[in-house]
Order: structure tokens, then sequence, then C-alpha cells
């Protein structure tokens, strides 16, 4: 149930960052966003990177799944205690990535973290889906403070759409 519900989810996902993509042209994806100080495009970067995190983030939480469940949270705890670097390191990547995850290049780096997802969530165990850890609860309010395999799965797709707003078309 799980499998299918998630590659559902992404699929859509996959289809609305592409129509997001195509509906923009190079001067557009340069353009002022709705969210101040940020182009389209470092946006657009932005929600990307929401998945490329996931794909990061995925063999970790499976590790610590297989761990008693308090084991993750020292670490939850450190990166919370880190919570403001973090805030500028997550705005400076964003206009980064705004630069190198040029209007030309999105969509190839955009099909290959969703491939490499894809390939992880199919080799996601039934016994699996409800393992997690502990998460930097103060990152990101879509982070729980202990979040599911399922759950974190799932985060891309609700960064995606909350920033999604913040196109300015």
């Amino acid at each position: 149930m799980e499998h299918t519900e998630i590659k559902e989810q992404y699929t859509k996902a996959y289809d609305d960052f592409h129509r997001l993509v195509n509906s923009l042209n190079d001067s557009s994806f340069h353009a002022k966003s709705l969210n101040p100080g940020w182009t389209n495009g470092e946006i657009i970067a932005h929600m990307a990177f929401g998945f490329i995190v996931v794909n990061a983030l995925l063999p970790m939480a499976r590790f610590y799944g297989i761990l008693p469940k308090g084991f993750s949270k020292p670490l939850a705890w450190l990166l919370n205690a880190m919570t403001k670097p973090f805030n500028w390191i997550n705005m400076m990547g964003a206009r980064i990535q705004g630069r190198v995850f040029t209007y030309p290049r999105i969509g190839k780096i955009f099909d290959a973290v969703f491939s490499s997802l894809m390939k992880q969530i199919i080799s996601v165990k039934d016994n699996e889906w409800d393992r997690g850890m502990y998460y930097p609860s103060k990152w990101d309010s879509n982070f729980d403070e202990y979040m599911t395999i399922k759950k974190l799965l799932l985060y891309p797709i609700i960064h995606f759409n909350f920033h999604l707003t913040q196109i300015a078309w």
C-alpha cells in the first residue's frame, strides 16, 4: 500500500515540477518571486533541493530505524541547537543553487534525483514504513520531532507545494 501511494504522489510531484519549469522561460526563471529576496529560479532550486535532502536522509532514517527509537534524539538536539547557522546556510544555499541549477539544467537535475528516490522507495521493505528517527524540528515547520520513513518521503512533496505558492507567474 505505502509503495503505491508514495509512488503516485511522487509521480504527481514530478509532473507538477516539470509543468512548473516548462511554464517559465529563462527570463521568468530569473524574475523576482513572491518570496522577498528570492527569484523564481532560487525557489525552484530550493524546491528541488527538498527532494535532494530526502535522498540523503532516507538511508540515515533507515539506519536509525533499526536502532532503539531514542538513538537519534541527541543528533536532532544538536542540529536544533545549530538552527541559526542552518537558516543562513539554507538561504545562501538557495541563492547558490539558483545559479548552479540553471533554467536549462534544473529539469535534468530533478530527473536524476527523482530516479534515485524512486529506486530507494521501491527498496523500502513493508516492515520499515513505521520506523524513523528524530529530526531538527526547528529547521523546517514541515519536520516533526519524530518522523517515520513514510512521513519523511512525503516531506519533499509538502515542501514543494508550500513553495509553489511563492512562484510569481
